[in-house]
């Protein structure tokens, strides 16, 4: 529909349409719930950098994080979904989890990290590669990896990848599942070039990601076996962007991890770090304590 549109209009028609779908997309990522702290307290935050490497013949981008908590102790390191960036996860900074460090990064392409619009990096691979520096041992524990929506499956590869590094995973409406990856006609709209030659930066790395999002998910899945540490599920049964059908895919395919705890909220939606931390937290703490059931 939207090339018959382009096709049988004037530029200016053309550039009108695809204008009005970038403002919708914008209006709607600013429509997302974010964190109750305050601009200035999480800009307060330490930010550090993890410089561009080379891993093999990858070239792996440089990844900004905001930090706090005890430097000391273990970590909990939290990884956004698309769009967004360490900024999301303010409210679990600004209010760490009591005797962790707590880490929230800007993945490849969003916040403060690389590359910049134009090269988006949606291999999963690569981001895991970009935040592995972050896997300290701490007080003979290594971090516990929360990821929300399409952090969720950035986390389990993190996971997959380095299973003797990560103590345990969170992960909140988690899109792992390929058989669930069924773009809308507005999302195969927004992933074409056109649009996305005129989208900020954000939005753009974003579409890339979802564009990729099916064959990346499908990558995973051979690897999930190797996940061997346990892992909590929260997920809400009224999530419209991201199906709860996730949720039981994770239990299915995590055949190794020493156990895997699906939470089904009732009534919850996609976002589950403003709207319901508190299920986060107790999962946090659970892991580090090693209390998961």
């Amino acid at each position: 529909m939207l090339c018959l549109f382009l096709a049988h209009h004037s530029w200016h028609q053309r550039l009108a349409l695809l204008l009005l779908i970038a403002s919708t997309m914008f209006l709607q990522a600013c429509s997302i719930p974010g964190p109750r702290a305050s601009n200035e307290q999480i800009a307060s935050l330490p930010r550090q950098r993890i410089e561009p490497r080379t891993v093999g013949d990858i070239a792996v981008p440089a990844v900004s994080y905001l930090i706090a908590g005890d430097a000391i102790m273990p970590r909990v390191i939290y990884i956004h979904g698309t769009p967004g960036d360490a900024t999301g996860w303010g409210d679990f900074l600004v209010d760490p989890v009591a005797g962790l460090e707590s880490i929230s990064v800007d993945r490849p392409g969003f916040g403060n990290s690389g590359p910049k619009k134009g090269s988006c990096e949606p291999r999963f691979e690569v981001q895991a590669l970009a935040l592995e520096p972050l896997l300290l041992e701490r007080d003979g524990q290594w971090p516990v990896v929360v990821g929300h929506s399409l952090g969720g499956p950035i986390a389990a590869r993190l996971a997959a990848m380095y299973p003797d590094r990560v103590a345990g995973l969170v992960i909140v409406a988690g899109s792992l599942d390929p058989a669930e990856e069924k773009p809308s006609f507005a999302q195969r709209i927004a992933t074409t070039g056109l649009v996305r030659a005129i989208l900020p930066r954000m939005l753009d790395n974003s579409m890339g990601e979802l564009a990729a999002a099916k064959r990346e998910t499908t990558l995973l899945a051979p690897l999930l076996e190797r996940v061997g540490c346990p892992t909590i599920v929260i997920h809400g049964d009224a999530d419209e962007l991201v199906p709860v059908a996730n949720a039981e895919y994770v239990r299915r395919m995590f055949t190794a991890a020493a156990r895997v705890d699906v939470r089904v909220i009732k009534g919850q939606g996609h976002f589950v770090p403003w709207q319901r931390p508190e299920l986060i937290r107790q999962a946090v703490e659970e892991l580090w304590r090693g209390e998961a059931q």
